[in-house]
């Protein structure tokens, strides 16, 4: 009897493998179709590239080498119950360019769906006898396979009776070592329920961060322990018992930077509590200069104030209101050209002086006689003396003025007496002319 059903490689099949073969490359076979030969049990033709009346096509299930011919390569593909209504006569397989490389027939056979009334799933298998097996492979989507339920038990099976499997790790899986401890770092152990027990109580005893602090036990304590003062239970705002923010206008009585000390309210009071004077320096304390231009033009800081000489000169109390508590007299005393003096303030060595009076220059006087010596003759002595710091002194009977003198005896000698105070200022001491000021120090 002549062969009736076969398979065989298409021409398209056989030159695909023989250059697989020779460039050591694979022919990946992808999918398999079944078709009904439009009614009629077709003989396959390897000039084929298509299916007399192809009805389905879909993945392979699997691509094997027959384990009893090392030259047979198995393709199998499972349809599901839900698919069908139609007969098989005629199978073929395609690689992933979508070319027919293998065509057989089969016996014929009804392909029932489950609106039918019965249903099945068919397994089409189909073999193929090639001079190299290493130049086939099969490339298949797990996603889209069916597999038969006896192809699962075997694999299962297999799977009970065989221990080489790989421990489980990071980026594999496998067998795994259970673990109840909560402190391991180890990545290649699973944690049990009494671990994770464990865990989940520790997880419970400490703060939810979805909660925002919320579920403090003792938010008082905590408080305290973060060494935060009251104000960090108040709200910010303007009102009384509220914190401040910044530097907000709106809270009352908040001083602005931006005012740069201009809404202090009391400047006064608030140099008094810094233990400051009201400028620099303080009105009416007089102090050396050494530029003829006032102050004000040289420093800058000093801008808005005005500066006046000692040079005699009369005030207007309204202008200088200030100014005026220190000089009542509204006359600044005339100082050009004249040494200051510390105000004698009852020491004893300036006796008499008051504050900013004016005093001339004097000398130390000096005194002394010039006179003849004590003759032993009844003899005139005339002296002729000018005025000025001599003064003629002589015996009572002698004296005939202040600008001659005649002695004539022995016993009544005559002289001069000098004396600077006649022509000259003279004091218990020499000085310049001067003005006394008082000079204070601040203690606190």
């Amino acid at each position: 009897m002549a062969t009736k059903y076969l398979a065989l490689l298409t021409n398209i099949g056989a030159a695909k493998l023989a250059k697989a073969t020779a460039l050591g490359t694979k022919v990946e076979i992808t999918q398999l179709a079944v078709g009904d030969g439009n009614g009629v049990l077709p003989t396959p033709n390897p000039a084929q590239t298509a299916l007399v009346h192809e009805l389905r096509r879909a993945p392979l299930n699997m691509l094997t080498v027959d384990p009893a011919n090392a030259s047979q390569i198995i393709a199998e593909q499972v349809i599901p119950e839900d698919v069908g209504g139609w007969w098989i006569r005629e199978i073929g397989l395609f690689d992933k360019d979508g070319d027919m490389v293998a065509i057989a027939n089969c016996a014929e056979t009804y392909k029932p769906q489950l609106q039918e009334g019965s249903g099945r799933v068919q397994v089409i298998r189909v073999i193929l006898i090639v001079s190299s097996t290493e130049a086939v492979t099969l490339k298949i989507d797990p996603a889209v396979v069916l597999a038969t339920r006896q192809y699962v038990d075997s694999q299962l099976r297999a799977h009970e009776q065989s221990r080489n499997h790989p421990d489980a790790s990071t980026t594999e899986k496998g067998f795994v070592q259970l673990s109840s401890s909560v402190t391991s770092d180890s990545e290649s152990q699973a944690a049990t329920s009494k671990a994770v027990k464990i865990a989940m109580d520790n997880a419970n005893a400490r703060l939810a961060k979805e909660r925002n602090l919320a579920d403090l036990p003792n938010p008082a304590l905590a408080r305290q322990n973060l060494q935060l003062g009251n104000s960090s239970t108040k709200n910010t705002g303007t009102t009384a018992d509220t914190v401040a923010a910044g530097d907000d206008a709106r809270i009352t009585g908040a001083m602005q930077k931006n005012q740069n000390g201009g809404d202090i309210p009391d400047v006064a009071k608030f140099l008094q509590n810094l233990r400051l004077g009201v400028g620099a320096p303080a009105i009416g304390i007089p102090f050396f200069w050494p530029s003829s231009a006032m102050p004000n033009t040289v420093m800058t800081e000093w801008a808005d104030m005005v500066f006046l000489k000692f040079n005699g000169a009369t005030f207007s109390a309204s202008t200088y209101p200030k100014l005026a508590l220190v000089f009542p007299g509204l006359t600044l005393p005339e100082s050009r050209g004249e040494f200051l003096r510390v105000w004698d303030d009852g020491r004893g060595v300036d006796s008499g002086r008051a504050l900013l009076s004016a005093q001339l220059d004097a000398m130390q006087n000096l005194t002394g006689n010039i006179g003849d010596a004590q003759t032993s003759v009844n003899a005139a002595v005339k002296f002729t003396i000018a005025s000025g710091v001599f003064s003629a002194v002589t015996g009572v009977r002698n004296s005939i003025g202040n600008t001659t003198i005649i002695a004539d005896t022995p016993n009544n000698p005559s002289y001069v007496s000098f004396d600077a105070s006649r022509q000259a200022r003279t004091s218990t001491e020499n000085r310049p002319r001067n003005i006394a000021f008082n000079f204070l120090v601040r203690a606190k």
